[in-house]
Formats: structure tokens, sequence, C-alpha cells
């Protein structure tokens, strides 16, 4: 008996809408179903888009004046640690883009899912919640039960059964997929809220991304976003981040207003909105394929967001698999091939990020140096020329080994070049480009 798909998605946002275009453009006949109805309540999560996201975005035809509809481009960043300093960075290009996107999540995922009717070979079923995994007599993954609210089950069958329904996956719950790699020493706990009439930066008005590190076990984020809003978060250590029930609000506005270069930019604003968020994010690998069924997205991998990768890693999960899945489809592979390359292809691509993303989250929110480290060493290793390119580039995943370049031996040379700067500028008695004036002397409104 035939299946009545090549493949069934579940899950309609990012992961899925992207592989289900993907499937689409190679002609693969593919049911995609959704449990939300577009536009829905947005996912938790305020992404930025990176250039080398919009490269993949792209690729499957989505619109950049449709999910990015009235929402500012940044091409810069600035990081600030504590009071002692600030190092601003500049968007890298790639795909043709020297600028970024914090995407607001319902118009980003409603452009995606609206992308699939470009296709014939796609079915885009939304308001559909799967319940069980149907199986054949062997064990293997056939088809999705489901229904829609206040009708009966519906039942369809697929080559292969793929979840795209984030971290908390039905489908990697319902076919028990392994964790075969995690770090449980670095969780963090973030919450964010959105604001309007947020003070602008500098004196330059231009929107541009504001981490604050508070050298404290905890980090703040500024992310201007759509219709004039700006998405404030708030993430810490977990084992400090932790309110009780009722006080999480309450705990969120006292981190804000403790540390003067946040709450200068806050003072008279309005948070516009609840706050929403994760605790103890998880940073993991799950089994990524199986008798019948795939992973992609958060559901596959997840790690924490102070990297900004997870819009991208997902993306190139589902455009891998795709990849293989058409090499399937045209008889280059069997589906157990294919599954297999997909694996080792996307673990390959993903892991080394990991690692980097998890000593990144160690130096700079677990990690708590002394003062005088933090205003010397510290300063002069982020304030290197070449700790600027290389982190830039990082962020786009245009450095060959992301964990490489901040090994020890690196490390030592960035110290030396920002050390050489810092002494050619005292001795010129020229102006400090990476100091960082108190909170009073910026602006408030």
């Amino acid at each position: 008996m035939f299946p009545d798909y090549d493949v069934i998605i579940v899950g309609g946002r990012p992961g899925g809408a992207s592989l289900a275009a993907r499937l689409g453009q190679s002609g693969l006949k593919t049911l995609i179903v959704e449990r939300s109805e577009f536009p829905s309540v947005p996912a938790v999560s305020t992404p930025f888009i990176l250039p080398h996201t919009l490269g993949l975005l792209d690729e499957i035809g989505a619109q950049e004046s449709e999910y990015a509809r009235n929402t500012p481009r940044m091409n810069r960043f600035v990081l600030e640690f504590k009071n002692y300093f600030r190092v601003p960075f500049y968007m890298q290009t790639s795909a043709g883009r020297d600028y970024m996107y914090t995407a607001e999540r319902g118009r980003f995922d409603t452009a995606l899912w609206r992308n699939l009717g470009r296709f014939p070979t796609v079915t885009a079923l939304e308001n559909f919640a799967v319940t069980d995994l149907v199986r054949d007599e062997t064990g293997r993954v056939v088809g999705i039960e489901g229904r829609h609210p206040q009708q009966a089950a519906q039942t369809f069958t697929a080559a292969l059964v793929v979840g795209a329904d984030g971290r908390y996956s039905t489908v990697a719950s319902k076919v028990e997929a392994a964790v075969i790699h995690q770090r449980t020493d670095v969780d963090t706990t973030l919450y964010y809220a959105f604001w309007e009439n947020v003070a602008p930066y500098d004196a330059s008005g231009e929107p541009l991304a504001h981490i604050h590190t508070s050298v404290d076990g905890f980090s703040y984020v500024f992310m201007p976003t759509a219709d004039g809003q700006t998405a404030v978060i708030a993430q810490g250590q977990a084992g400090l981040y932790d309110p009780a029930a009722g006080e999480v609000q309450s705990m969120y506005l006292q981190l804000l207003q403790r540390q003067p270069h946040v709450w200068r930019r806050l003072s008279k604003a309005a948070q516009v909105s609840k706050l929403s968020g994760m605790k103890r994010i998880g940073n993991l690998f799950r089994q990524p394929t199986g008798f019948g069924w795939a992973l992609v997205g958060d559901a596959y991998h997840q790690k924490d967001s102070l990297d900004a990768q997870g819009i991208y890693d997902t993306l190139l999960s589902s455009k891998f698999l795709a990849e293989e899945l058409a090499a399937w489809k045209a008889g280059q592979k069997t589906l157990e091939e294919a599954q297999e390359a997909y694996g080792r292809r996307i673990y390959a691509a993903l892991r080394p990020m990991f690692d980097a993303t998890m000593g990144r989250v160690k130096r700079e929110i677990y990690d708590i140096p002394p003062t005088f480290i933090a205003k010397t060493v510290l300063r002069w290793v982020l304030t290197s020329p070449i700790y600027q390119h290389n982190f830039a580039a990082n962020v786009i995943r245009q450095m060959p080994d992301p964990v490489g370049w901040t090994a020890p031996p690196q490390m030592i040379k960035m110290l030396g070049s920002g050390l050489g700067q810092s002494l050619g500028r005292a001795l010129r008695r020229t102006p400090d480009p990476y100091h960082l004036p108190p909170a009073s002397a910026l602006p408030q409104k």
C-alpha cells in the first residue's frame, strides 16, 4: 500500500515551514501540520536574524519585505562590560547583507507559512494537533494521527515523519529520541518583554543591539524590533535567576533597575507586554533520525541563545535534510542512507558552534573576574582589532574554527594587540574609543 505522502512534517514554524518549502522545490509530496492557526500567538522567542540566516531565507523564496515588515535594520551591536568599557562590533557581509533584524515572531512565522502556498506538492494544515504516531507491524513510524478542534481524528501516512515541533517535541517524545550530547553546567534562564519609548543607545539615535554584561552572573540585551518596540532581555545563571511563583515580573524589573547603564534607557519607557521566557535553557543534541522518522530544529538541537544562532541552526537542519531527501527521491540513495547522511552532516555542522557558545556562556555569564582583571586583561582582549574582527565573523559562521580562535595562544595574541593599542593611545594622549561614560551622561529619553 502506497503512503499518502513522501514526507509528513509535524510543526509549521521556521524549521517545518522551511523544510516544506525546500521539499516543495524538489517536487516531493509533502504534508505539513501545525497545531496553531496563523497569525498565531508568537513562540517564546525574539531572535536576531543575521545576514547568513537571511541567505537561507532567500533560498526558500521567503520575502524580506513580509517577514521583516516595519522592522529596523541594524548594522552594529555594542557589548558593554559593567561600567568598565564597551566594544562596538559591525556586521560583516554575508548573502549580500551587512545588517540584521530582530524578528517579531508573529509576522515572521506567518510569512514563512504563507510562503508554502507557492508549492503545489505541499499541503499545509493549520489548527491540526497531532495526538499519536502510526506504526506498522515492524514498529516503523509510517504516519500520524491527529485532529482539528471538534472534528473526528484523521490518519495520514508517509515514507518519513519529521518532527519540527520544537524543544518539547511530540515526535521526539513518541519515538523516545535519545539525548546524544548534553551540557547542564552552564544553564541559563531568561525573561523578556517588549517596551516602547526606549531611550536611544547614543546620540546617533540609530537602532542597534545593545548587550550589557554586569559581571555578576547576569546579562541584558536590547533588541529593536517591529513597530517601534524593543525587546529587553534579562538573562542569568539558572541558579541565580529562579524567582518564586508570582515574583517573576518584580525580579525582572529589579534586575533592570539595578544596572544604571540598562535602566537609563528604560526609566521613561513603558513595558507594553507580559513577560515571556525560558527556565534552564537546554543545551543538547538528540538522536537525529530513526525507524521512519527524523528531527529538525529545536526538536533535534537546543543551545543557549547568547550567540543568536537558533534560527540559523533550525534553517540549516531543514536544508540538509531536504537535500538528502531530494537525493532519495531521485533514486540516488535509499531512505536510510539519506537519513544517516543528514545526521552526520548536521551534527558536524552544529557541534563546533555549540561548543563555542558554551564557552562564551561560561566566560560572560558564569565566570566572574576580579575587577582588576576585567579592567585590564579582559578589556585588552575584547578591544583587540583581532578579537573584534573574529567575533563578528564567528557570529555569521565565517570562522573555520569557532572554538580555536579563542584558544589560549590566540587569546595571548589578542591580549598583546589590545594592550599595544592601549599603550599607544596613552603615549599619544588620544581619546579612548572604548571608554563607557557614566549612565547619567548618556541619552535618557
